[in-house]
């Protein structure tokens, strides 16, 4: 599996619980095919030391997706255990 592109869209602040939602459309190369995908994440609105926050959503939803147990998405990857 290979990100070739990132975009963050649909953003929505939640002042209450400080975190923003977003939809991030991943472009990605799977065993030579090409596939957009559209993951919802969220991340908090800031973190000392973090990364930017359109940085920290991307990396939520590459997770997401790398983590999902669809084996025709990702032939190459064995899932163990997801995530708690």
């Amino acid at each position: 599996m290979r990100i070739l592109s990132a975009r963050v869209r649909n953003i929505v602040v939640d002042r209450n619980s400080r975190r923003v939602s977003a939809t991030v459309h991943l472009h990605a190369s799977l065993g030579g095919q090409d596939r957009t995908i559209s993951i919802a994440t969220s991340a908090p609105i800031t973190t000392p030391g973090g990364a930017p926050l359109k940085d920290r959503l991307i990396a939520s939803a590459k997770l997401i997706f790398a983590m999902q147990t669809d084996e025709a998405a990702l032939p190459e990857a064995t899932v163990i255990r997801p995530a708690a």
